[in-house]
Formats: C-alpha cells, structure tokens, sequence
C-alpha cells in the first residue's frame, strides 16, 4: 500500500483528490520513456493528464468545454495544480504530438 496514501482531505477538491490518486512521477516516468514532452514548453504531459481527467470527470464532448471548465476562476486553476487553463489549441496539439500510451 505504498503507492496510496490514506490522508484526509478536508480542505482538497474532489477532482483534486481523484488526481492525487496517481502520483506525479509516474506520469513523469511515461513521459520521459515514450518522449511525450519532447518539443512541448510549457503544455507538459501532466497538465494534459490533469484536463483530459477533468473533461472525463465532468462529461465535457469538446476540447472548448474542457478550457472553459478549468479556465472557470484562478482559484480553481490553482488548486488543479496547472499554472493556466489550457486553451483549445494547446489541448488539440498535444493530443496530435503525444503517444496515448503514456495515459
């Protein structure tokens, strides 16, 4: 049970917590053995990780819905853990560029 740890979560979202479920160097592990971020500077494959769980979670259809869901207030682009709501483009070239094995 190492992997998961059992915290309560009084103060986190619950789309935070469902996040926190897989850690961050995992997704960081795939991304350096399939190459995902390579020629991505500032969309990494974590912040495509965090919005692709985001729209599944909230039953976004669009790329848009997904922007404009996260991109909501700053408060919740924080505590998302993403610097800013990724725009539709960003989204659409990362899912062209990055192997979908890595999710």
């Amino acid at each position: 049970m190492g992997l998961f740890r059992r915290n309560k979560n009084i103060k986190k979202l619950v789309i935070r917590q469902i996040i926190d479920l897989v850690p961050r160097w995992m997704i960081e592990s795939c991304a350096k053995k399939h190459k995902s971020d390579k020629g991505c500077s500032k969309y990494k494959t974590y912040d495509h990780f965090v919005a692709l769980t985001y729209g599944q979670l909230n039953k976004c259809y669009t790329l848009n819905d997904i922007s404009t869901g996260i991109g909501v207030s700053e408060t919740f682009i924080n505590d998302l853990g993403l610097n800013q709501s990724p725009a539709r483009s960003t989204m659409s070239d990362g899912n062209k560029k990055r192997d979908w094995r890595v999710f």
